[in-house]
């Protein structure tokens, strides 16, 4: 197993992550960073608990309220960075639901990555603002798909400076990726294939695309998260070289009977 880079350190990659997705809004909650975005992505509108409140349950209330006024459930991003220590099972006793257990890969880019990237794809385009046809993509595979919510996605995509790459066959895109770029870090977001077009190579030539730009960049690492039920994405991760370092899930605030 290859050396894992002190930039993966699972605690640092929270808030590198956070930021390769940012939120529309974020509010600090008595150290919890609460964040907003119209209810468009778990990530978005979850909070990132990374520092101990002063007395638990009355944070947990008041993240509940602020949630509340927004019309959403609370969230919390649970993962082993997590403050308090015990958070998860104090969620849990409320009847907080466990939602999407995923898990957190990295890819250090050294002398290896370096050799072994690809000579250039033809089909494959890249570009530093999503175009119509790679947001097309995007939400026909993973959604949103009325224009209210898909005018917040794109928000949220392009609040990071980010790099697009799709596919294109015929003209259409066929399949696409973002990278993210925090300081010497990037991060690997919203990988889509259309299903007409999958089993076909092409979601692994995108990301293939988007390592040799990290490498061009000079970035020292890359992350990605995939939910951990998926196999399919894991293994074609795991092939590229990604490795687990870390892992959260959700905790959802159960709905109240009307």
């Amino acid at each position: 197993m290859k050396p894992v880079s002190r930039s993966a350190d699972p605690l640092s990659l929270d808030e590198t992550m956070s930021r390769g997705w940012q939120a529309l809004e974020e509010k600090l909650v008595d150290g919890w960073t609460a964040r907003f975005s119209g209810g468009v992505t778990k990530r978005a509108n979850s909070v990132l608990p990374l520092e101990e409140p002063r007395e638990v349950a009355t944070a947990i209330s008041a993240i509940e309220e602020r949630y509340a006024g927004r019309g959403l459930p609370a969230v919390f991003q649970i993962s082993p960075g997590s403050l308090p220590t015990d958070l998860d099972a104090l969620l849990a006793e409320r009847g907080y639901l466990l939602d999407s257990p995923t898990l957190v890969q990295y890819l250090a880019l050294g002398d290896g990555e370096k050799r072994a990237i690809a000579a250039h794809d033809p089909r494959i385009m890249m570009s530093d603002e999503p175009s119509y046809g790679w947001l097309e993509t995007f939400w026909d595979v993973e959604g949103p798909h009325t224009p209210e919510q898909q005018a917040l996605s794109q928000r949220i995509l392009t609040r990071t400076p980010s790099i697009y790459a799709s596919l294109v066959v015929d003209g259409k895109n066929e399949a696409v990726a973002r990278l993210s770029l925090v300081g010497k870090l990037g991060g690997i977001y919203a990988v889509a294939t259309r299903e007409n077009s999958r089993s076909r190579g092409h979601g692994r030539a995108v990301l293939r695309a988007l390592l040799a730009e990290s490498v061009q960049r000079g970035l020292e690492g890359l992350w990605l998260q995939v939910v951990e039920s998926n196999e399919m994405a894991r293994r074609l991760y795991e092939s590229l070289g990604f490795e687990t370092v870390s892992r959260y899930h959700y905790r959802v605030q159960p709905k109240t009977a009307s």
